[in-house]
């Protein structure tokens, strides 16, 4: 029979393998760098819409909105501004689609106010909710809730 050989680590294949490791470390630092992080304030445009005629009474100027899926802090609402909710109808008889109000609703945009960090593309409040214009919003205050979409980013 024939004898085994064994493997043997020795201080040479320790050196190698932590000069690897370093730079695999450096490479991933260097390319998955964030770009720089500031904070300001923005304010941006909800709509809130298809809700009952009186949804927009419980809103008030000041109170703190987040999100009703996640419950990330949304911004605080400057703003309220109430409309008559509007959905399109085909016109059967001239062949075209028309905007027409729907009665007993009502849409409520909402300007909010939130300190946002700006990360590329993205500006995201308290570094989590992402704020894109037409982005879809469900969101909530104190004692209501609503689905809607962002209108408008203001810088």
């Amino acid at each position: 029979m024939g004898e085994k050989k064994r493997f043997r680590i020795n201080i040479v294949d320790i050196i190698i393998l932590v000069v690897i490791a370093a730079i695999a470390f450096g490479v991933y630092s260097f390319t998955h760098k964030e770009t720089a992080i500031q904070t300001k304030n923005i304010r941006y445009t909800i709509e809130l819409t298809d809700n009952p005629v009186g949804f927009s009474e419980n809103i008030e100027i000041g109170d703190q909105i987040t999100d009703n899926i996640k419950n990330y802090y949304m911004g605080t609402v400057v703003e309220k501004e109430t409309v008559p909710y509007k959905k399109l109808v085909q016109d059967k008889v001239n062949g075209v689609w028309k905007e027409s109000e729907v009665e007993g609703r009502e849409t409520v945009i909402l300007t909010l106010e939130a300190p946002v960090s700006e990360s590329g593309a993205d500006f995201k409040v308290n570094g989590y909710y992402i704020v894109k214009a037409g982005l879809e919003v469900a969101a909530k205050g104190p004692g209501y809730a609503g689905r809607g979409y962002v209108l408008t980013v203001e810088r």
